[in-house]
């Protein structure tokens, strides 16, 4: 069964890469994701934290800084509902550094694993306010996620995810209502204990643009803490 999800998996991205082809800009990037929880006083409350430095060309230059934090509130051992903020400091190319602050909720569910395959649907909500812009932009992104035991070590599985994003209103910013991005990631996850996982992969990001489509292949790279 691995064998037929690996070669689905690989197709699959293969023909989401084929209409970058027409894109507009394309960019090799490094995404380094560092994300630590632990518990409150209330276990079915807990915190989460998330610092996230991303490069571009190459990873020569740094693009973007992406700090989160979050209260979630387990409603099921399935099910959780989290309330957080973000600030985001954009330092694009020939152009002034931005800041960006981010409200954001989402509904987090884990399906229950069949035959080492466990699959999670994420739902977020963002409400976002950058740097001199006069209007709240608001953000829907929907992500599911595939893990699959390797069967190679017990520490050890594929993963996969897709997240599609969608403006929910124009902006004096220059969002555009609908669709604002896709994100394919490909990859594997490796467990050092209960509490330590990294996982390293292929990103690809799409991104609408007035013009063409803008393509971005990254190498990922999350490290997960569970106190």
């Amino acid at each position: 069964m691995y064998v037929y999800l690996i070669r689905a998996a690989f197709l699959l991205s293969l023909l989401y890469s084929l209409p970058g082809l027409a894109a507009g800009v394309e960019d090799d990037r490094v995404w380094l994701n560092i994300n630590v929880n632990g518990p409150t006083a209330d276990p079915r409350w807990r915190w989460y934290a998330e610092l996230q430095p991303r490069w571009r060309d190459e990873a020569g230059t740094l693009d973007q800084t992406i700090a989160r934090t979050a209260l979630y509130y387990s409603l099921t051992k399935q099910s959780s509902l989290w309330f957080g903020y973000a600030h985001i400091k954009s330092e694009p190319a020939n152009r002034p550094d931005v800041d960006e602050n981010r409200l954001w909720q989402q509904y987090l569910y884990n399906f229950s694993p069949v035959d080492g395959m466990a699959v999670q649907s994420r739902s977020r909500l963002e409400q976002r306010w950058i740097e001199n812009s006069q209007e709240t932009g608001h953000k829907f992104r929907q992500m599911l996620r595939l893990s699959v035991a390797s069967g190679l070590h017990p520490s050890l599985a594929w993963v996969g995810f897709d997240e599609y994003f969608i403006n929910l209103n124009n902006t004096d910013y220059g969002a555009r209502k609908g669709f604002d991005q896709n994100r394919l990631f490909l990859g594997f996850n490796w467990a050092f204990d209960d509490r330590t996982k990294v996982e390293l992969g292929y990103l690809n990001q799409r991104v609408n643009t007035t013009q063409a489509d803008s393509v971005f292949h990254a190498l990922s790279t999350t490290l997960n803490i569970n106190f």
